[in-house]
């Protein structure tokens, strides 16, 4: 795997047992400003990309992969074949055909988004995907690269540690319940990610402003209000209830809660 750069943002994609949720802070910095800037986008009704690094360098990545995602999307395998075409193409043009036209001997990363793709293709289950340029091997060779998330949610940028180590939090109480965050419902995961992203906030000064959600499931892309958002955590804190009055009547039951959320070693 190549290394990626971390850049200034969070951005997160998490599995539900109906769809996929992306979600983003909203904050920007243009010569020590802050900004507020769009990070979520929607490419076609099949595919929504969350995406981090130079704002500029993102509107010319979304608007190329909205020229080459025009046709629907008839399974995974084709989504993987023209994605990785479509990120050869954009590191040939702006890292290594720039790179050699500035006088360097070998490529350089010039363009560096990197992206999170939730997919829902005609025929098959919706997946994620996280793309963009790196360096690897003994010789840190820059190439792009494209690869399937197997796990259940994925974060990148500057406050991706803090959001991985959250939702591993998650895990552990999910797990005790007996539950993946990827059986829960859209509208339960949604209240995941607000809360994650609220919490990486505190701890990350390049992550802020609003959230920003979207879903890909069978009916398409869709961006959610701030409305819709509140209503989405409420169903999370509705859904929480309802499982603490079933698990907490039971000792041996709290007990396993408490040790999966308090664990060691």
């Amino acid at each position: 795997m190549c290394p990626i750069p971390e850049s200034m943002t969070t951005v997160l994609a998490i599995k539900s047992k109906d769809g996929i949720i992306l979600a983003s802070d909203s904050q920007g910095t243009a010569s020590k400003i802050k900004t507020t800037i769009k990070k979520l986008y929607k490419i076609n009704n099949q595919v929504g990309i969350g995406a981090s690094g130079d704002s500029s360098q993102i509107e010319l990545y979304v608007d190329e992969l909205k020229q080459n995602f025009q046709n629907e999307i008839e399974s995974e395998s084709e989504f993987k074949t023209q994605m990785y075409s479509f990120m050869v193409n954009l590191h040939r043009l702006h890292n290594y055909n720039h790179s050699f036209l500035c006088g360097y001997p070998a490529a350089h990363l010039f363009f560096t988004p990197f992206s999170l793709s939730a997919v829902v293709p005609k025929n098959g289950n919706f997946f994620v995907y996280r793309m963009g340029f790196g360096a690897k091997g003994k010789n840190n060779e820059v190439t792009p690269y494209v690869y399937k998330v197997n796990d259940d949610y994925v974060s990148i940028g500057s406050g991706s540690p803090y959001a991985r180590l959250i939702f591993k939090q998650q895990d552990r109480f999910y797990s005790a319940i007996n539950k993946k965050v990827s059986d829960l419902s859209v509208e339960h995961n949604v209240g995941i990610a607000l809360y994650i992203i609220s919490e990486v906030k505190q701890l990350d000064l390049e992550t802020g402003g609003k959230v920003q959600i979207a879903i890909v499931n069978k009916d398409g892309y869709k961006e959610l209000s701030f409305e819709e958002q509140a209503k989405c955590y409420q169903s999370m804190i509705d859904n929480l209830y309802s499982s603490f009055i079933e698990y907490f009547d039971n000792k041996d039951r709290v007990s396993k809660i408490f040790k999966h959320l308090f664990a060691y070693e």
